[in-house]
């Protein structure tokens, strides 16, 4: 057992997430900055976006240690990726149970005004003139550049958050990359789309067998409501990292850590494919 799960097995959660913190701080402080140059370096040549790419974007700006401006780190990403890309970011807007946001009626998921709680960076997103939103009450996805708008629409027709119609899945057309800038493979919230694409087929149930009415405004200040599953207590008991480690190929999962700060990056069509085949075999991030 490594040190982050003692601390983890011993302490009050909060506790260890402020010390977790604390020692990322410090760790950095060993390291030089990663510059703008080292950057586009890193997304280039290690992670090998190009022009015309989809990139779906997991990020912690608090954990990255960069000497420049968050706006400029997205402004780098939408030029490495250029006119032709698009740039995805998850955007739901609370930090609690699903279920629990659902439950309370009162709750209304305003697409225009609703901050994102997943960090800085797809809130710079977000608030780009030209940025879309899916219309989704818990799962909304953020996306910006020429296919943003495709890969978003739907996303309110199936029950399945992470389903057919979402962007989860739709970005499989584009060949997406998935990237991570300052967090590690723990925020990779692309492992729910082969669970809801497999259904009743996968083996843990992932999924309420209840469904709930959430509440959108949309931008004509329409109210619509959307229906959906929420995500069951089963998937609190996961462990990505080491599901990881055991059987994603590095040719489609890659982790760095660079200056101080963790990155990855993989190849979303063929995690989907892996993900879907391990299920198959009884192998996922709830018992691996």
């Amino acid at each position: 057992m490594d040190i982050k799960k003692i601390i983890y097995k011993l302490l009050p959660k909060d506790k260890a997430k402020e010390i977790r913190y604390k020692y990322r701080i410090i760790r950095q402080k060993l390291y030089k900055p990663i510059s703008e140059e080292m950057f586009r370096k890193i997304l280039t040549g290690k992670f090998g976006i190009k022009t015309g790419d989809t990139l779906f974007i997991h990020s912690s700006i608090d954990f990255l240690n960069i000497d420049f401006s968050p706006l400029q780190l997205l402004n780098i990403l939408m030029d490495v990726t250029g006119k032709e890309g698009t740039l995805l970011f998850p955007g739901w807007h609370f930090n609690y149970r699903a279920e629990d946001y659902l439950l309370d009626e009162n709750n209304i998921f305003n697409i225009k005004r609703s901050p994102t709680v997943l960090g800085l960076l797809p809130e710079l997103a977000r608030r780009l003139p030209d940025a879309q939103r899916s219309i989704h009450p818990i799962n909304s996805i953020i996306a910006i550049g020429k296919n943003a708008k495709e890969i978003i629409s739907g996303h309110e027709q199936s029950i399945y958050p992470c389903g057919e119609t979402s962007p989860y899945y739709k970005m499989l057309k584009y060949n997406a990359k998935i990237i991570g800038i300052g967090v590690n493979s723990n925020f990779l919230a692309f492992v729910h789309c082969p669970e809801d694409m497999m259904k009743e087929n996968f083996p843990v149930q992932t999924r309420t067998n209840q469904s709930f009415i959430g509440k959108v405004k949309l931008s004509t200040s329409e109210i619509m409501e959307v229906k959906t599953l929420a995500a069951h207590k089963n998937i609190q008991k996961r462990n990505i990292p080491a599901f990881i480690k055991r059987y994603i190929p590095k040719d489609i999962f890659s982790e760095y850590n660079i200056r101080g700060s963790n990155f990855f990056v993989a190849d979303a069509n063929n995690l989907f494919k892996k993900m879907v085949e391990l299920a198959k075999q009884n192998k996922t991030i709830y018992n691996s």
